[in-house]
């Protein structure tokens, strides 16, 4: 049977592909970090579960001691939302975003690599259409999207001699836990901030709150992700890049063709509150 490794799979997304792979036939080496998670994924038809925290170097170390000689597929999907505006946001949590979303996947992709190889295996990291625009309040987690799809670009082209295909995923809001979860976390972050910034950025944090609410009525089925990842994994010509719907290529497209100070200005009146 073919196998793959997914990342991040203990919810969310990374749930839903490991259970739409192992359906599909795959072998899907699972990894999470919490012994629920863990214990949940061990219910799944030919998932192996695999305690990995993506940050630790010493678990990524001996990550390739627990996959199978030869490794047809990767989907690099663990990944965490840093939100707040720029000036709020904690040193400290602006390293661990970049860390977990950009460095912790290039760590995984590196330490599997050589059975990828051997495997003439494929490539997928989830990427967004944060990756492509930025909203204010998202300056960290797009920072870290566009970082993937800078270095997945690399990665494609550096890997054509041995033909390993690279595609990113650029999904939109998808209906799971951290969308269901996300004006918690807005407001969470909101707490955060000092008694200076939440004064200087209150119509700004209203006005985002506002539209995360208004984000969260739109967030698209899960299977569109996976069944572009399925794509990735399986289509004897793979896509670079996959939008997931009508808005985000409307997005992309905007953003193309709209000069900067409009873009500013649109969502400068997107995300403040009067």
């Amino acid at each position: 049977m073919p196998s793959v490794l997914v990342t991040g799979a203990g919810r969310g997304i990374g749930r839903a592909i490991t259970e739409h792979m192992s359906e599909r036939g795959w072998d899907v080496y699972a990894t999470a970090r919490s012994e629920a998670a863990l214990h949940g994924l061990d219910q799944l038809q030919r998932v192996h579960p695999i305690a990995l925290d993506v940050t630790e170097r010493s678990d990524v170390a001996t990550l390739s001691d627990q996959l199978p000689a030869e490794l047809d597929g990767v989907v690099n999907n663990a990944g965490i939302i840093v939100s707040g505006p720029v000036e709020g946001l904690s040193i400290d949590d602006l390293e661990y975003q970049l860390n977990v979303n950009v460095v912790a996947q290039i760590a995984v992709t590196q330490a599997v690599l050589p059975k990828i190889r051997a495997s003439g295996g494929r490539l997928v990291f989830m990427s967004s259409t944060s990756g492509l625009s930025t909203l204010p309040g998202t300056g960290a987690y797009s920072a870290s999207k566009y970082a993937i799809e800078s270095l997945g670009d690399a990665l494609r082209i550096e890997l054509r001699p041995w033909r390993i295909p690279v595609s990113l995923i650029e999904p939109g809001p998808i209906r799971t836990d951290l969308w269901t979860e996300a004006l918690d976390e807005h407001d969470r972050m909101v707490k955060l901030l000092t008694d200076e910034q939440r004064d200087l950025y209150a119509a700004h944090l209203a006005g985002t709150r506002k539209l995360v609410g208004r984000i969260q009525k739109l967030a698209a089925d899960p299977k569109r992700v996976t069944k572009a990842v399925d794509h990735a994994l399986t289509s004897r010509r793979p896509k670079r890049r996959y939008l997931l719907d009508v808005a985000s290529r409307a997005q992309k497209a905007m953003v193309a063709v709209t000069p900067t100070v409009i873009n500013d200005a649109v969502l400068a009146a997107a995300t403040t509150s009067k």
